[in-house]
């Protein structure tokens, strides 16, 4: 089907809301900064950690026994097609830390779940009587 000038002309304006409104929803997933809490003051025991953005919302549990990070459940993530960011919470365990590589493909979600257990884990800190 070929536009003529007019149809041209009405469909310009939504195509540059729908641009901008994809760049700016891209931006809020970048501007998320990820910071390890120091683990040395975490309390032992059960964390609900959350992060939301307009795309990507996460909820997790995160258990910390001696300073340590020992499991991580996912509790809630609607995501998308960003599904395969929940493998990252292996990644997390193993290197106990937040500092790992995203999922290809899925970096979005990916950086929403790392946030979401950052939130847990300073909840850990701060029930420690650590600071964050």
């Amino acid at each position: 089907m070929k536009l003529k000038g007019r149809q041209w002309v009405r469909l310009a304006p939504i195509m540059l809301i729908l641009t901008l409104s994809s760049c700016a929803l891209m931006n809020e997933l970048n501007q998320i900064e990820i910071v390890d809490p120091d683990l040395s003051k975490a309390a032992d025991g059960t964390w609900i950690g959350e992060w939301n953005t307009s795309l990507v919302k996460a909820q997790v549990s995160v258990n910390t026994t001696s300073h340590q990070i020992t499991k991580i459940d996912i509790l809630r993530h609607d995501c998308g097609r960003g599904k395969p960011a929940e493998a990252i919470v292996d990644r997390v365990i193993q290197a106990q830390s937040l500092q790992v590589d995203a999922v290809s493909g899925a970096t979005g979600s990916s950086k929403v779940i790392l946030r979401a257990i950052q939130d847990g884990l300073e909840k850990a800190v701060t029930a420690g009587k650590g600071t964050l």
